[in-house]
């Protein structure tokens, strides 16, 4: 971090790490349906998490183009071609397992975190679990981050092609390639209860913000499957990211909501900067790593091929079922202080 122990005009110079950080353009866009929360606006909503976990995406893998098994977190779809578009043209070079020693402590490396940020995301790896998109894990420790005001703002801003990994398919590598260049804005509530993720690409009025939420999860909150069994990792601190309406901030109708998961801390930085490992969390990641298919659903994919026959929620369960032990990932630049980013 002394790289930052200079005035901005040096910082500025280093454009290769800082230029997206310290533009004052991605801090306030002007995209057409970009907005400052109105907090006390929100809250007169009655925003609220579905307290029944029965995630919308379950049925989104529906239509012919699901059949071929190229979402599948595992695919063989196209290789080694998959291998040297991740090799030779990625934007996230690196590749390591989730089974070994070097992706979590890359991940969070502890020279690259930000000094403001909030402690819900603060030396925590996050895993996305039941997310069906080619992405497993997440750290914002290295995301620029500045102080909360009493008047609304941004505090948070970051790139999608740092701290988020991806599978080594040739979707996982599509995805990669859609998330470079694109930026993250967080908006977090006066009480903290609610976190604001808008993403973009274009930061002039011809863009447009991607709005997704999380929650963080209150003393008393329960969740339960459908089923009626009580999901007992979800403890008071935790997140769960909702998305109701992708253009509109302000939608939040538990009837038209599209997508919610639980984002888990299977990772984290103790006092000394040390990586552990978070129980019971790491466990149940670690065995859908090692999760085999069964014979039968080898045969019912014609060796992990096709889905024809499959509904949507087999699709869902193939899917979330199993994780990719190799991830591919880019890791993040040491951040700006905030004092660099406090009046942008």
């Amino acid at each position: 971090m002394d790289s930052f122990d200079t005035n901005p005009s040096e910082v500025m110079l280093n454009k290769n790490v800082f230029e997206e950080y310290l533009n004052v353009e991605n801090w306030n866009p002007e995209c057409d349906n970009f907005v400052l929360i109105d907090w006390e606006k929100w809250e007169a909503l009655n925003p609220s998490s579905p307290k029944i976990f029965d995630p919308p995406q379950r049925k989104n893998l529906k239509d012919p183009l699901s059949i071929p098994l190229y979402w599948y977190n595992r695919s063989c779809y196209f290789q080694p071609f998959a291998v040297i578009l991740h090799k030779c043209c990625s934007i996230k070079p690196e590749a390591e397992r989730i089974s070994g020693d070097s992706l979590f402590r890359k991940m969070l490396n502890p020279s690259t975190v930000s000094d403001h940020t909030p402690a819900v995301f603060r030396n925590h790896l996050l895993w996305t679990e039941n997310n069906i998109a080619p992405e497993t894990l997440v750290s914002l420790n290295s995301w620029a981050w500045r102080s909360q005001t009493k008047e609304s703002r941004i505090v948070g801003l970051g790139s999608l092609e740092h701290g988020w990994t991806n599978d080594p398919t040739c979707w996982g590598w599509i995805f990669s390639r859609a998330q470079k260049g694109r930026m993250a804005t967080i908006q977090i509530s006066p009480d903290g209860k609610w976190i604001l993720l808008g993403t973009f690409t274009d930061n002039s009025p011809e863009g447009e913000m991607s709005y997704h939420w999380m929650y963080v999860v209150q003393e008393g909150d329960a969740f339960e499957t459908p089923d009626g069994n009580l999901i007992d990792h979800v403890k008071p601190g935790d997140l769960v990211r909702l998305t109701w309406d992708t253009s509109d901030p302000y939608q939040c109708d538990n009837s038209k909501l599209s997508y919610m998961y639980f984002p888990r801390r299977v990772a984290s930085l103790n006092k000394n900067g040390t990586v552990v490992r978070n129980h019971p969390h790491f466990d149940d990641l670690l065995q859908k790593v090692v999760n085999q298919p069964s014979i039968g659903t080898q045969l019912k994919t014609c060796c992990f091929s096709c889905s024809f026959g499959m509904s949507p929620e087999d699709r869902f369960d193939l899917q979330v079922g199993h994780v990719s032990d190799s991830q591919v990932f880019a890791t993040a630049p040491p951040p700006p202080k905030a004092e660099f980013i406090e009046r942008l």
